[in-house]
């Protein structure tokens, strides 16, 4: 413990956490309400009746910094308490009041100067430990900035002008001299390549003796968004900060470091917000001035970016698939295109597989995205659909270029997803946002993972099917009623249940 006694302030900051089981509402709400007491009887009983020895040791300090309260800077310690699940935490009411309520009760004591009390979910606690090892730090001088007005939702905004050369040396470059990719992670639109055409014209400004010093007025510049920015002197101070505009200006300038001179400016935005809606805004809006599909902008909801890491988690297996959750996002990597599967595809993946509309994959995508974005990527559904239904996909790629599944099949893909599904996990499909759609999806996954007879087998049955039902027209395989015929051939795994009356017969 630390000597108090001494002449200097000192901060003091108790912190928290409780853990729950996966998230089931009333039980988690249950366990919230136990801990917030479990924190009332640490704070005020006396004599403080664990037997625990941390918790008493805990007790302990706390006792000690309430005696030595005149040397704690702003006079009172700070609390910090986190009630965690494993599950998708959605703020209901009942949490929202249970929390408020509690907040009263710690203000009411008298003992804290302030108090942060919140409940993570499995989102929150995924956001925690990415930026465990994604945080970054740095300093940006400036040839010049003014601050933007007040803008509702946005704490501070700069206009800035600095050397291109110091963006890169400082904003762009990790310490290894590698290109920090990870600051692209918000942008819609990864980088395109050199030989873009747009591309070319930046590289040829930049390299231009004439045009180079234009840059700035020739060119759109960046937009960065941080959660924490400070203007000191001129000195641009940055933390975990994202580029979600100027992309292609920021790798032309990283590949072309040393061409220009430190003459060349370059124009910035600069915007603090810890908004996630206001967040979200900004990278639309400052992308809609290039020509960007608007399904890209599916890539900003948070379910998305937990698809991309759940397909990275299978780094190293026989099953490993790649989401290029941002365009390009692959571009001159070594990564095999048949592994790689983009927005529009892992859309068309879920749409067959698990919303049973192979039709609108087949022949309607618009009306796919209109009639069943909102189904497929609710903030409930569980992350598994995705990969199960691409994993699919790709074994039926694999086999049809292995002529293990005739080529004439290629035109059933969204459909055979649906009947494939059916053969190995059961005609019987759970709710895509519950728990037992992991357990369906597990099953396609352990049986499709591994190359070999199998995972070739329900590939079969589902051609032996398609082959059964005769010559099917363009205009046939474009209604629904079809895929009810296919899946009508399928035998059910489960024999019927007798009535009770049959059973007492």
């Amino acid at each position: 413990m630390t000597d108090l006694n001494g002449g200097a302030f000192f901060d003091a900051e108790f912190v928290i956490g409780h853990g729950a089981a996966p998230y089931r509402k009333g039980q988690v709400l249950h366990s919230v309400f136990a801990a917030a007491q479990s924190i009332l009887r640490f704070l005020n009983e006396d004599p403080y009746l664990a037997t625990d020895t941390i918790q008493i040791n805990a007790r302990n300090v706390f006792d000690e910094c309430i005696r030595n309260v005149p040397k704690i800077r702003n006079g009172k310690p700070r609390l910090t308490a986190r009630f965690i699940t494993t599950g998708n935490y959605l703020a209901p009411k009942e949490f929202i009041n249970a929390i408020t309520a509690f907040e009263k009760q710690i203000s009411d004591l008298g003992y804290f100067s302030e108090a942060d009390i919140k409940c993570f979910g499995r989102n929150e606690l995924t956001e925690l430990w990415v930026s465990t090892y994604s945080g970054i730090t740095a300093q940006l001088p400036l040839f010049g900035s003014a601050p933007l007005p007040t803008i509702a939702g946005i704490e501070e905004a700069y206009l800035v002008v600095a050397r291109a050369v110091d963006v890169v040396a400082n904003l762009l470059v990790a310490e290894d001299g590698s290109l920090r990719t990870q600051v692209f992670e918000e942008n819609v639109r990864a980088y395109l390549g050199g030989d873009n055409i747009v591309n070319q014209s930046i590289a040829e400004t930049l390299n231009s003796s004439v045009t180079s010093t234009r840059f700035p007025v020739l060119n759109n510049g960046i937009t960065i968004v941080s959660p924490d920015i400070r203007l000191q002197g001129n000195v641009l101070h940055l933390e975990n900060f994202q580029i979600v505009n100027g992309c292609q200006t920021s790798n032309i300038l990283y590949e072309n470091r040393g061409q220009y001179d430190d003459r060349v400016m370059v124009t910035l935005k600069v915007i603090e917000t810890s908004s996630e809606d206001v967040f979200s805004e900004l990278v639309r809006a400052t992308n809609s001035q290039s020509k960007v599909d608007e399904t890209q902008f599916l890539t900003l909801r948070p379910i998305i970016k937990r698809v991309e890491q759940l397909f990275n988690s299978f780094e190293g297996q026989d099953g490993r698939l790649y989401f290029e959750r941002r365009e390009k996002q692959y571009f001159g990597k070594e990564v095999p295109a048949i592994r790689t599967f983009n927005i529009n595809t892992v859309a068309k993946c879920v749409a067959s597989m698990f919303c049973h509309r192979p039709d609108l994959a087949y022949r309607y995508p618009k009306k796919m995205y209109e009639s069943l974005s909102g189904v497929m990527f609710d903030e409930e559904n569980k992350e598994v659909i995705f990969y199960a239904s691409c994993l699919t996909l790709y074994r039926l790629h694999l086999y049809v270029a292995s002529s293990n599944v005739p080529q004439n099949m290629r035109r059933f893909k969204w459909h055979i997803l649906v009947l494939v599904c059916a053969i190995i996990a059961g005609k019987d499909k759970p709710a895509l946002k519950s728990k037992k759609m992991e357990a369906y999806c597990q099953k396609i996954i352990d049986k499709l993972t591994k190359p070999g007879e199998h995972a070739l087998a329900p590939f079969k049955q589902a051609v032996e099917i398609l082959e059964t039902l005769g010559e099917i027209s363009d205009d046939r395989l474009k209604r629904q009623v079809v895929l009810e015929e296919m899946l009508a051939a399928i035998p059910d795994s489960t024999p019927a249940k007798k009535s009770k009356r049959a059973a007492k017969a």
